[in-house]
């Protein structure tokens, strides 16, 4: 299970900045900045300053980021969608809750700050794979209060929907499929 402070430095890595750029933008010195994102400092007071920094894609003028689930392999950031769709949470420990659960059989699963362009591209980027345009309803935060749909239910489809996911990426690393990917490309002789 990745640490807060591997997935600091993998949003930090994601964004292409360097620590004494976050440093800059969070007034701070650079050592004290580094201390944040190895862990060796505890950044419970500074948390919100590191999850606008930090929060994937382009900031908006105003507002607060949202938080999704995301996988951390190989230092590579990927949202989770559930099924067709890209959850938003409002609130970091709901998400975290949710994250939880599904980190008992996927350990890579993780939550990051994001801002909503980035995504809409990635809820984009997923549906243009299949062909289909996606739908602005399809990105949406969970926990919005909605009376018409208990929270409850909706968390627990969401799971099952984020389980679907994680299970048909792990075909990318089916030894018998690759097995079989690497047969049809060895080079004929």
């Amino acid at each position: 299970m990745a640490s807060d402070a591997d997935v600091r430095q993998a949003l930090l890595r994601a964004q292409g900045r360097s620590v004494a750029e976050l440093a800059s933008d969070l007034r701070m010195t650079r050592q004290h900045a580094h201390r944040l994102l190895t862990g060796r400092r505890s950044a419970d007071t500074r948390s919100a300053d590191l999850d606008r920094a930090l929060a994937l894609g382009p900031p908006p003028s105003e507002g607060e980021p949202a938080y999704a689930l995301a996988t951390l392999d190989d230092d590579a950031l990927e949202l989770l969608p559930a099924g067709e769709t890209q959850p938003l949470f409002a609130s970091r420990r709901l998400a975290n809750e949710v994250a939880t659960t599904l980190r008992e059989s996927h350990p890579e699963v993780c939550v990051v700050p994001v801002w909503p362009r980035y995504a809409w591209r990635c809820l984009v980027g997923f549906h243009a794979a299949w062909g289909v345009p996606p739908e602005p309803k399809n990105l949406f935060l969970v926990d919005d209060g909605d009376p018409d749909l208990p929270l409850g239910a909706l968390l627990e489809e969401l799971r099952s929907g984020f389980a679907e996911t994680l299970r048909l990426r792990a075909l990318g690393d089916d030894p018998a499929l690759l097995a079989q990917v690497e047969t049809a490309f060895r080079p004929v002789h």
